[in-house]
């Protein structure tokens, strides 16, 4: 037992030495700033084993990758081989995530598989972007690497490399990000040896099985004490296509069985794919539906392939949640459709119980997490990265307001967000602002987390933005009484001061003397706001993340702010209350 509790611990300490080599590597800044990266490993029955450390979207169904090695080159796999693959056809998340997979022999066989998902900066898309939501089919969604060889004998093939700088804008950029996931890799299959050759291999075999067994036997556990329930239910997610000018529906059935300790998924009944870049994949599909069921059976279950065998997702080929019928395009596999479905998952738990669950959190990315590109003029050459900053907006759950620096359900607080001086530093832009968005969070006895108030001018010289948005028309939705978060909102300032306001899928270039506004939505409350502490209210208020016109307005709860500093006034509280609460009854 002492053996197996040190062999998990090495596991994942080999996970954080995968990442620290990719993060102090990466060369742009969505990787050495955002951290838009994971790190995972297999044994050689593509059993996941530690995921814990990465985005819930990439690491999900980690297992995909392996599978799709083996199933394309069989026995013609050889100690020093390297495979890259980002097509979402074969178990990719979606094109921009470049993933490197190499097995890993131990005693003339494979034994693990290690593996490296980061997203690029630029894919070769004919805009200069890694989400294209308007791309009618993959053909419009650049370079594709489906599942190649990437190195042999520990030396990279020189013509899969040509091919990607000859596609790729800022070639430099991308092979720099290219070695630091190879040294990611690399370092996992040393680790990895290193491992089996101080326990040996048929011990360190033993601790995986007895691993997932254990995992399993924790899901397990969770699951019989949840209550017996099936909930069907849908929601609306903005729509720019006319085929559903009302909003795409998304539908899901949850059945809890605590007898059969299992929990199905069936999200069979949703839309056929659309004309848009916004299909989900197998990979992202799997992994919205194991990252929504996880965090309601709690941490102390592993996230591994052990507890997600008590998790069955039905989906169906064609659709656009669930697999993606070729030619299908899944350029934003990771974020609109998928941002919705996690936690519209969560809210049904909510719905089944009123201690589980989530409300709605950030759908969509805001203007401040915008694709950049142009020339940079202080070196006279071309730059494209992603921004990742004011990503907030976090659902409430029960018991707890919502995580400012959430993101998205897609990578629930993974991301970190991007640092104003090392942006203006790699990129020819200006933050003007970046602050809490007041009121902005969804009311409830816990509240949403607020969205960011964020303004970006170039320095000098023209910027182009592209930016998958929604949460406009949607805006997160909240639970059990909760209030929805404000809506999402980009424009152009012009020099004059006038604003245009920008559609939900954003492609502008913003030159010298106008400004990119963008406004993040806030997450859902949970529960009646009229039973939130008025403490908590005072306290958001002395924070700056309501006004007292909503602490009033909204919560009931009255405040004076003549003074030097903000004081709750508990008789009038109660009075307002009693109010809105008889009010409410009529």
């Amino acid at each position: 037992m002492f053996t197996m509790v040190i062999l998990r611990r090495r596991f994942e300490a080999i996970i954080g030495e995968m990442i620290n080599a990719l993060f102090r590597s990466g060369r742009s800044g969505v990787l050495n700033t955002a951290m838009d990266f994971s790190c995972s490993l297999t044994d050689a029955n593509f059993q996941s084993i530690s995921l814990a450390q990465g985005l819930p979207v990439h690491v999900g169904a980690i297992d995909l990758i392996p599978r799709a090695i083996v199933a394309k080159f069989g026995d013609d796999i050889r100690p020093g081989d390297c495979f890259v693959n980002n097509s979402g056809y074969l178990g990719n998340t979606h094109c921009a995530d470049f993933t490197v997979c190499a097995p890993v022999f131990v005693e003339d066989r494979i034994a693990f598989y290690v593996i490296a998902r980061a997203h690029l900066g630029d894919i070769g898309f004919p805009t200069p972007t890694t989400y294209s939501p308007r791309s009618r089919d993959v053909y419009e969604e650049g370079l594709m690497l489906p599942c190649v060889r990437i190195q042999k004998d520990y030396r990279d093939v020189p013509e899969v490399i040509d091919i990607c700088k000859a596609n790729i804008r800022v070639p430099e950029q991308f092979y720099g990000d290219y070695l630091a996931v190879l040294a990611a890799v690399r370092t996992g299959e040393s680790r990895l040896k290193a491992v089996c050759e101080k326990y040996g291999a048929g011990t360190v075999r033993q601790f995986v099985d007895e691993f997932q067994n254990y995992a399993e036997r924790m899901a397990r556990r969770a699951i019989a004490a949840l209550p017996k329930g099936r909930v069907s239910k849908e929601m609306l997610y903005d729509s720019e296509t006319d085929l559903y000018p009302g909003g795409i529906p998304i539908r899901a059935t949850i059945e809890v069985d605590p007898e059969e300790e299992l929990i199905t998924v069936d999200l069979r009944d949703n839309v056929d794919n659309l004309p848009l870049g916004i299909n989900m994949t197998e990979s992202t599909t799997t992994a919205a539906v194991m990252t929504a069921v996880l965090n309601v059976l709690g941490a102390d279950v592993p996230r591994c392939t052990g507890s997600f065998r008590r998790v069955k997702p039905l989906m169906r080929e064609g659709a656009a949640i669930g697999k993606p019928r070729f030619p299908a395009a899944t350029s934003s596999a990771t974020t609109n459709l998928c941002h919705a479905l996690i936690p519209h998952l969560q809210s049904m738990f909510a719905d089944l119980r009123g201690d589980l669950g989530t409300a709605y959190g950030t759908i969509g990315m805001p203007g401040s997490c915008a694709v950049v590109s142009g020339t940079d003029t202080r070196h006279g050459r071309p730059f494209v990265n992603q921004l990742i900053m004011g990503y907030w907006g976090g659902p409430a759950m029960h018991g707890h307001d919502g995580w400012l620096t959430y993101g998205s359900g897609a990578s629930q607080g993974i991301l970190w967000q991007s640092s104003v001086e090392v942006v203006e530093q790699q990129q020819p832009i200006i933050i003007e602002r970046l602050e809490v968005r007041v009121d902005s969070g969804g009311a409830g006895e816990w509240e949403g987390a607020p969205g960011a108030d964020c303004v970006i001018r170039p320095r000098e010289g023209d910027v182009r933005f592209m930016v998958n948005s929604a949460s406009r028309d949607n805006p997160p939705a909240g639970v059990r009484g909760g209030q929805p978060g404000a809506a999402m909102m980009i424009a152009r300032l012009a020099g004059d001061g006038v604003r245009e306001e920008l559609p939900i899928s954003v492609d502008t270039v913003v030159r010298p003397g106008e400004k990119l506004l963008s406004l993040g939505c806030g997450g859902g409350g949970f529960g009646d706001p009229l039973r939130r502490a008025p403490e908590k209210v005072l306290a958001a208020l002395k924070a700056g993340r309501i006004s007292a016109e909503r602490a009033a307005s909204v919560y009931g709860v009255i405040v004076d702010t003549s003074g030097p500093e903000p004081v709750l006034n508990e008789a009038a509280t109660l009075a307002r209350r009693e109010t809105k609460r008889q009010g409410a009854l009529q």
